[in-house]
């Protein structure tokens, strides 16, 4: 591969500022021009990916590259045969995790390397093991950030730059005028579904069985309002906290109570607007079927509202009823497969990939597959390393994928990309929409369901994406002034 003129002159920029967080849409090579900065700079080498099909993807991306031997550090490496292996790898591509326990277990010590090379940099918050990694870095080593969408929120961008100790921002795009001759045009579309008559009422059912529960928690004075449009999952969870501080106050197991209670009942109505009767059903069962009840679940499962929305909703499912979303998705994709096309699929939950896997495969031309996350009896590493090297040779051409999809997958010749539901987060709408147009002109198109949260997720993620590119300006302005106070200073 030969260097394009934007590759070229970010890694002559980064080189010459220092430690740097990289800032590029995804598809434009910050993987090749980290391998640039990786030859230039010489000695041993660690990269750090977050996902271990990523990792996979990434140490044959170096070898390629790079031409040589490139270790490759995941959970599948016991941690002896790792601490032998480190002795005699130059370059190493690990999981964050597996580096931070062997740094704190001694067997590796990061003052022996040249550069270190956070992929996804947006992780390094928290308690995020890139942040710990880091900390122990970039006193030693030339320090490399790559991200495609670090944040809509100046703090957070400081916080990355600060946890990485970053001194310089180099920010490429589509606008800028070494890019553009590369760019390939991606035609970014929004269809509205509407949802049936029946679907309106199971939710106004549970969402008066909601307001029961909000209406609890603010007797006990947790909330301010009984309106489930002011509430959300992170703002139920955040509840947790305070309640807990109130122990052992008698009310205060009782507002946890209604708290699980709150949290069933607003995750039932995000699956019957976003997935339908089916996926509402499945949930309602998995809660009859838990062994072990808690009183939220016990108080819910006696409750004769809820028994008529779980009634109604399982007639919905005898009756075929499907999420409008799912017949406009089919049509799509066939359409797609009937012109040779490949397709990703963006689901959120697993039991959508399933539903969505067996209505796309039922299809004529549509070779459909998913790939999903480890957990919960999902795929093995090896297992998702075959699907994606299957999907690349083309083996079959429509991939439906959850979040496990969305960072860094080397999958070049996507020509279409379909949101089976809205996003709230610009990083996440920024990483799924860039697999399309990697190598030629792409399509993406947004499902989304008219009054729903997926109708308020795409303006929010819109927004915030917008905010995101100013706000990365002001933060790299106020890096650089940082950095020339710090210069002076020294003098």
């Amino acid at each position: 591969m030969e260097a394009r003129d934007y590759q070229r002159n970010a890694a002559e920029s980064i080189l010459a500022h220092g430690n740097s967080l990289l800032v590029m849409p995804t598809a434009l090579g910050k993987t090749f021009i980290a391998a640039i900065i990786m030859k230039k700079l010489g000695g041993r080498q660690l990269f750090l990916v977050p996902t271990k099909p990523l990792a996979v993807q990434q140490a044959k991306r170096f070898e390629e590259l790079l031409g040589e031997a490139v270790l490759l550090v995941t959970g599948e490496l016991s941690p002896e045969k790792r601490k032998q292996a480190y002795a005699a790898a130059r370059i190493i591509v690990a999981t964050p995790q597996c580096i931070q326990n062997d740094l704190l277990s001694r067997k590796l010590r990061l003052q022996d390397f040249e550069l270190v090379v956070f992929d996804e940099a947006h992780r390094a918050v928290g308690d995020y093991a890139y942040t710990f990694i880091a900390s122990q870095a970039k006193e030693h080593s030339f320090i490399l950030g790559l991200t495609a969408s670090p944040s809509s929120n100046k703090e957070k961008i400081h916080e990355v730059c600060n946890n990485l100790g970053v001194k310089h921002i180099e920010v490429k795009g589509h606008e800028d005028k070494d890019v553009q001759k590369y760019a390939n045009e991606v035609d970014f579309k929004w269809e509205f579904v509407d949802l049936p008559g029946e679907y309106y009422h199971l939710r106004e059912r549970l969402l008066n069985l909601l307001k029961e529960a909000l209406s609890e928690l603010k007797d006990y004075g947790f909330v301010d309002s009984t309106s489930p449009s002011r509430m959300n999952k992170s703002k139920l969870l955040a509840l947790r906290k305070p309640i807990m501080a109130r122990m052992p106050n008698p009310s205060s197991y009782k507002a946890l109570s209604s708290q699980a209670r709150a949290l069933n009942l607003l995750h039932a109505i995000d699956l019957l607007e976003s997935q339908g009767a089916n996926a509402l059903c499945n949930f309602f069962d998995g809660l009859r079927a838990r062994d072990k009840k808690s009183k939220a679940v016990q108080r819910l499962l006696a409750d004769p509202l809820y028994n008529a929305v779980s009634a109604e909703a399982s007639e919905l499912v005898k009756q075929g009823s499907q999420h409008p979303k799912m017949p406009r998705l089919a049509e799509i994709v066939l359409g797609a497969a009937k012109s040779g096309q490949s397709v990703i699929v963006f689901a959120h939950y697993r039991s959508s990939v399933d539903e969505i896997n067996r209505v796309l495969n039922a299809l004529p031309k549509v070779n459909a597959r998913p790939l999903v996350g480890r957990s919960k009896d999902g795929m093995t590493q090896k297992q998702q390393a075959e699907v994606l090297d299957s999907f690349r040779a083309r083996e079959f051409n429509t991939l439906i994928s959850t979040s496990v999809g969305e960072e860094g997958l080397d999958i070049p010749a996507v020509d279409l990309v379909v949101f089976y539901e809205s996003v709230p987060s610009e990083i996440r709408l920024i990483q799924r929409r860039g697999r399309a147009g990697r190598v030629k002109s792409g399509r993406v198109i947004l499902l989304v369901t008219r009054d729903t949260k997926d109708e308020g997720f795409l303006w929010i993620s819109r927004s915030r994406e917008k905010r995101m590119r100013s706000a990365l300006k002001e933060a790299s302005d106020e890096l650089e002034c940082s950095c020339k106070q710090l210069s002076l200073g020294d003098l």
